[in-house]
């Protein structure tokens, strides 16, 4: 009889959920990925910034629970104190649900692009879709969601949540 896979300690992360991990992937450039809890670590990256500047991609980032909106709120904090600039790219849909629930958590960061939810009518795929915030700027302002084709028909999805409460942030 095989054990059933355990949870990682200290968490609320579904079953299977990995590790946290940091990879730079270039200078003042750090990839995030994993369950973000009271485990991860990221004062480190702070240091890692250049020339005033850390950008920071989050697309990996599988789960968030609140103790790691906690850690998140801290490192965005003590980047205002040192008076860096933050950018987050490909903020994946657990953060994206955070930055709107909870004000403290955008900090003074700045969203350059997210995943989104969608869902296909045709053939059922759902599928988190990349947005560009500058592409889709006049869009979202309008209150409404980008135009997305589906990767598995090629038809047109639909967004798979409230515009006016995802695009929050």
């Amino acid at each position: 009889m095989s054990t059933p896979p355990t949870r990682p300690e200290g968490t609320a992360a579904p079953m299977g959920a990995g590790r946290f991990a940091i990879n730079q992937l270039g200078p003042g450039h750090f990839a995030l990925a994993g369950v973000l809890d009271e485990n991860a670590v990221l004062d480190s990256l702070l240091a890692g910034a250049v020339g005033g500047q850390l950008k920071l991609d989050l697309g990996a980032v599988s789960f968030i629970n609140s103790l790691g909106v906690r850690q998140w709120i801290r490192l965005l904090g003590s980047a205002t104190a040192q008076n860096l600039a933050v950018e987050l790219i490909s903020v994946s849909e657990p953060l994206v649900q955070q930055l709107n629930m909870i004000v403290a958590a955008r900090g003074s960061a700045r969203i350059t692009s997210f995943f989104a939810p969608y869902a296909c009518d045709h053939c059922g795929a759902e599928q988190s879709m990349f947005i560009d915030v500058a592409a889709a700027h006049a869009t979202i302002a309008a209150g409404a969601a980008p135009p997305q084709t589906c990767p598995e028909c090629g038809q047109g999805m639909e967004f798979n949540d409230f515009p006016q409460r995802y695009f929050l942030f």
